[in-house]
């Protein structure tokens, strides 16, 4: 994509799983991802935080080209993710996303949604697909659901299904939308777990959660926005209420 005038030539850097420089997303008039430099390496979890608004779906949802960025430029394990010869079901595989919402389709059992995508977009044959897709119901605690429908689950049940069709692409990066906002509480630590248990096998991830216990547990490093703007890198021991910038510590003051 066409890069910002100031903004120096684009040198994907192959070190990185995920290498982000310069991004910006407008919406008509307003700017809501300024300048966002961001570096993820292999294996690494990168969790992102910030009160609501500051942008951390948009950051995410422009890295599978959900949404187009504005500026700046993306790379993903090597290669611009704009590139003319980008595949964009190729990158969609690549880098699997789970939304908060599930995003199940209705009309298709639990095992018919792992399986679509094997097949239809890694031409996997039935039988193969089938079988792989009832090992990871087995990881994800749900073998015995592969005939039932999303309405008869229950929220923390649709999240692991959404969870497990996003590894049954065999992906390098999962993206995590609040993967566990729309669940009640009781839920929610069902779903951690399995994140958990994902981030143990060497997984790329970035997750965007207010979950500070998974953040101090599985994270390698935590990134804060707020407002569009990339304000600060921490490690997980940095995830206080006395953090030295102010406007995280009133942050995190709210939610720990």
């Amino acid at each position: 994509m066409k890069k910002q005038d100031n903004y120096s030539a684009f040198t994907p850097r192959a070190e990185f799983m995920i290498d982000v420089q310069h991004l910006s997303k407008k919406f008509g008039k307003n700017e809501v991802l300024k300048d966002i430099n961001l570096t993820v390496k292999r294996q690494e979890v990168v969790v992102l935080i910030g009160p609501s608004g500051s942008g951390k779906s948009t950051l995410i949802r422009c890295l599978n080209k959900l949404e187009r960025a504005s500026g700046g430029e993306i790379c993903i394990m090597g290669k611009n993710i704009y590139d003319a010869d980008m595949n964009n079901n190729y990158l969609r595989q690549k880098v699997n996303m789970v939304f908060q919402h599930f995003n199940l389709f209705a009309n298709m059992t639990v095992l018919q949604n792992l399986t679509i995508g094997m097949e239809k977009l890694l031409r996997i044959p039935k039988e193969e697909s089938k079988k792989r897709a009832i090992d990871l119901l087995k990881i994800v605690g749900l073998s015995d659901k592969h005939d039932m429908y999303p309405e008869n689950l229950s929220g923390g049940q649709k999240q692991r299904v959404a969870i497990a069709r996003a590894l049954a692409m065999k992906p390098e990066i999962i993206l995590f939308d609040e993967p566990t906002s729309a669940l009640d509480p009781e839920m929610v630590g069902e779903v951690l777990q399995v994140m958990k248990e994902i981030a143990k096998t060497g997984t790329t991830m970035i997750v965007v959660t207010h979950e500070m216990g998974f953040a101090r547990e599985v994270a390698n490093k935590i990134v804060f926005l707020e407002k569009g703007e990339l304000i600060a890198e921490m490690t997980p021991d940095e995830l206080n209420a006395n953090h030295s910038h102010p406007r995280i510590a009133t942050f995190l003051k709210q939610i720990l």
